[in-house]
């Protein structure tokens, strides 16, 4: 189906395939949302570089292919409660064009983090281009929270609230395109280091084990 733009099976709640290869070169929507059965997701045969956007919250996929990597005008991801999900390859981050992930409540997804960290050196442009990040509900660890911060060097907006970190990594203030921090709910939180120049808003509601000299820190930047 060349000229297939939209593509939706959102609350297909009995699907537990799809096509096993894809290639659609004029698709701009593919949406799965709450297809809770669906499994895994297909092998891209060839790039596909038109403007996307996928949706596939809820869904039962346990892993991305590497062939992922063929999608170059992928824009905008959601997989937020892909609780299955575990593996994120090495091409996903590097997509020139993504510029919004959703993985909420994806809390197995740390050590792809730390893996593409530890090989991105190895990786021709390895750095990510991805400005927005929501991580909400995955109890991230301090070694994924360094590594977030270091493979997606222009985040511009960092939702990871409602999570139990104490303490986010000194590392942040090298963030220089952060803009927004969202730590709202992370309710042991207790440190947050010298926060980047470029730091426009900061959610710190309910967090209550903040130190005096964290909240004070926030307060001077109002």
């Amino acid at each position: 189906m060349p000229n297939l733009v939209y593509l939706s099976a959102s609350e297909c709640t009995q699907l537990t395939s799809f096509v096993p290869k894809m290639y659609l070169p004029s698709l701009e929507v593919l949406s799965f949302n709450f297809c809770r059965r669906l499994e895994h997701f297909p092998h891209v045969m060839h790039k596909m570089d038109k403007p996307l956007k996928i949706y596939m919250m809820s869904t039962a996929i346990k892993k991305i292919p590497t062939s992922i990597g063929n999608l170059t005008g992928l824009e905008h991801m959601d997989m937020s409660v892909c609780k299955e999900l575990k593996n994120l390859p090495s091409s996903f981050f590097l997509l020139p064009k993504l510029v919004t992930l959703k993985v909420d409540e994806c809390s197995q997804l740390g050590e792809s983090f730390q893996r593409f960290r530890e090989s991105r050196h190895s990786v021709a442009n390895g750095s990510s281009n991805l400005v927005t990040l929501q991580f909400r509900e995955t109890n991230p660890s301090y070694e994924d929270l360094c590594a977030i911060l270091e493979i997606f060097p222009k985040l511009e907006d960092l939702n990871v609230s409602h999570n139990g970190f104490v303490a986010l990594p000194n590392i942040i203030r090298g963030s220089s395109h952060l803009k927004s921090l969202d730590v709202s709910f992370c309710r042991n939180l207790k440190e947050i280091p010298e926060l980047p120049l470029s730091i426009q808003k900061v959610d710190a509601r309910y967090c209550q084990s903040l130190t005096s000299e964290a909240s004070s820190m926030l307060w001077s930047k109002v």
